[in-house]
């Protein structure tokens, strides 16, 4: 079903502004639910869907004019105070902001298909009358259609909506035969503050005077007038401010990139909403620092792993009513989003004040499942311990459920982030609850690494890792349990030989001194074992490809200005591998 006005330019547009729009709206829907009285809310979402229609009628698109239209009349009755606002009505908008989202998303695959909206529409109209009745199921979207994408895992997709009866009136609706299937729309465009916009013009005005300049020093260098040298002659002054407008347009450029990460929270509130209904909890979402901004190209890297958590502090952390009551707890459970920016990098927290990881399950788990010995697992720490839950197929659930239980997901969480080059905690008290920490840098484009030298080879080290950079004697040196240990400062840390990983013999040292540099991943912390220090570099990192995308101990490579290939170390995969030197009986 092709619109009446096919412009490419235009459809897109009116994709971006209403996907805009249902986004939010789906936000405000779960908060009006909360706040029935809450006129902003209200009229936001009423503002939202007559947008919506309004441009559809426009271009033609009579299906999405057809049921917002419907759907308009229930929230203009509701405006008006000729409705109170009750659960079948929240429903049935619920099931036509879906539908709306279906459309939309076919839209963008290639066209609108057929869809039967009778049902939908017939409830619409009847909550708009005061008339009790059955709510027909939420729809299911076909072909990839994000409206259930915040609740996609592999392996596990719970039917979050409620049960349909068994008369027509309630069946699922459905798109009953595809059309052939136009252009597909790709969305490769977002919006930009004009204040980072300005900036960044201003800059490479500022470029282009210096690089005049430097064009000006270049004639009068080649026609004998000066030689240019000296640290204070104009040549090195132009050089300078060159580097430091680059430094500046290289940061304005990437700050064009950033968006709030409320992009990626404002989905939870309905997720959180449908889940808790699924599975009869009381559940309160808690949401701050969603104007945390991070990369743009990092929002659906992010996604998954916010969502699998999510469900797990829904599913696994937050008991029943019934059951928080028992524990004199507030029968509705309580689960925090947290967003800040430190340092260089974002944390993202996930909390809930439910029942908590008992870490004697977790290693009585791990020892069945011969993951670790009685006799080493008496000396884990806590977080070795925890550790274990993030290895593949590790679940201490003994019944497993539509959202979760069959040890899938958390290795999948681990993985994605460490392909980020970020990093995960998980801290928990049994009975209290469960914290979840994301570490992510703020952007995949640019990396401040700490350049060293071992042997021959040059090593990037991420410098949000780096703790500090020392010197210590031989005497430091012990093996402990296998594993090389320095003592620094009254503290132990595991000792990692790169020429030992990497087949990269190092310089033999006559000295008593070596130089170390102290990492950390977490609450862990490991000593790398280096020749030389070279210094700091922002530095532009890619991937190794597919073939050596599984290199431990290595995020990726980068260039450097002599045009050698250098790698770029990945923390979390050192820890790793000195943790696996030191005892076999962990698995790998």
């Amino acid at each position: 079903m092709e619109p009446l006005i096919n412009d490419p330019v235009l459809l897109q547009e009116f994709l971006i502004e209403s996907e805009e729009l249902l986004q939010g709206a789906d936000q405000d829907l779960v908060g009006l639910e909360a706040l029935p009285d809450d006129e902003e809310l209200l009229n936001r979402v009423f503002r939202a869907l007559h947008t919506i229609k309004g441009t559809a009628g426009f271009l033609g698109l009579d299906p999405v004019v057809q049921l917002g239209h419907r759907a308009e009349d229930v929230l203009s009755n509701l405006r008006r105070g000729q409705l109170k606002l009750t659960q079948p009505i929240m429903d049935a908008l619920l099931a036509a902001r879906d539908q709306l989202g279906i459309m939309l998303a076919d839209i963008r695959a290639g066209g609108l298909k057929q869809y039967s909206l009778e049902p939908l529409l017939a409830e619409l109209q009847r909550v708009s009358s005061s008339v009790p009745a059955s709510v027909p199921a939420v729809p299911a979207p076909q072909d990839g259609a994000e409206t259930d994408s915040v609740v996609h895992e592999t392996g596990d997709t719970p039917n979050v909506s409620p049960k349909p009866a068994a008369d027509e009136d309630t069946a699922p609706i459905q798109p009953e035969q595809k059309n052939p299937p136009g252009q597909a729309l790709t969305a490769q465009s977002m919006r930009v503050d004009v204040r980072k916009l300005d900036e960044l013009v201003n800059l490479i005005g500022e470029l282009v005077l210096e690089r005049n300049r430097l064009l000006q020093l270049a004639k009068e260098i080649g026609s004998g007038r000066y030689d240019g040298r000296g640290s204070d002659s104009p040549l090195s002054h132009s050089v300078a401010r060159l580097s430091f407008i680059t430094e500046e347009l290289q940061a304005a450029g990437l700050r064009t990139r950033m968006v709030p990460i409320e992009a990626v929270f404002s989905k939870f509130p309905r997720l959180v909403r449908d889940l808790a209904r699924s599975v009869e909890k009381e559940i309160e979402l808690e949401i701050h620092g969603q104007e945390t901004e991070i990369d743009k190209n990092m929002v659906d890297l992010i996604s998954d792993p916010l969502v699998h958590l999510v469900r797990n502090s829904l599913d696994h952390g937050i008991e029943l009513p019934a059951e928080r009551e028992r524990q004199n707890k507030p029968r509705r459970g309580k689960i925090r989003l947290d967003a800040r920016q430190e340092g260089d990098h974002i944390l993202v927290t996930i909390s809930d004040d439910g029942s908590g990881i008992d870490p004697d399950r977790v290693l009585q788990k791990a020892i069945e499942k011969g993951l670790v010995s009685r006799e080493r697992a008496a000396n884990l720490s806590m977080r070795e311990v925890f550790d274990f839950i993030f290895l593949p197929g590790f679940s201490t659930v003994e019944k497993a459920t539509n959202l979760s239980g069959r040890g899938v997901g958390m290795d999948v969480v681990r993985s994605n982030l460490k392909k980020l080059n970020g990093s995960i905690e998980l801290e928990s008290k049994p009975g209290e609850g469960t914290s979840v920490r994301l570490h992510l840098p703020l952007t995949l484009a640019i990396m401040p690494v700490l350049l060293v030298k071992v042997g021959e080879e040059i090593y990037g080290v991420p410098l949000r890792s780096i703790i500090e950079t020392s010197r210590f004697a031989s005497q430091s040196l012990h093996r402990l349990e296998g594993r090389e240990v320095i003592c620094l400062r009254n503290e132990t840390l595991p000792l990692v030989r790169l020429e030992t990983l990497f087949s990269s013999p190092g310089q033999e040292a006559d000295n008593q001194e070596k130089k170390i540099v102290v990492m950390t991943v977490g609450d862990a912390r490991i000593a790398l074992l280096v020749d030389q220090l070279i210094g700091q570099e922002s530095t532009v990192v890619k991937p190794l490809g597919h073939s050596l995308g599984q290199c431990q101990g290595i995020a990726g490579a980068t260039v450097g200005g002599d045009g050698r290939v250098r790698l770029v170390l990945d923390p979390a995969g050192l820890l790793l591998s000195a943790a696996q030197s030191s005892s076999q009986e962990v698995l790998q």
